[in-house]
């Protein structure tokens, strides 16, 4: 079996692998970061519309907004 670290052929595996571990740490912090807003916009829309909704319609200044509709 050939070994890559040995007497004869000195191959630094180190010098390719750290580069590529910290860039998929990377990508991976990034989906993780991406997904955690996505969660987080999608709360608070829905805490938006149960507010709206329980709210009825908001005045201002004579101006009526009705920002949900109760059937």
């Amino acid at each position: 079996m050939a070994h890559i670290h040995g007497p004869d052929n000195d191959f630094p595996l180190r010098r390719f692998l750290y580069p590529f571990a910290i860039a998929g740490a990377f990508v991976a912090g990034g989906w993780g970061l991406a997904a955690a807003v996505a969660w987080l916009l999608d709360v608070a829309a829905h805490n938006a519309t149960v507010i709206a909704s329980a709210a009825g319609p908001v005045g201002v200044g004579g101006i009526i907004l009705k920002l949900a509709c109760s059937k």
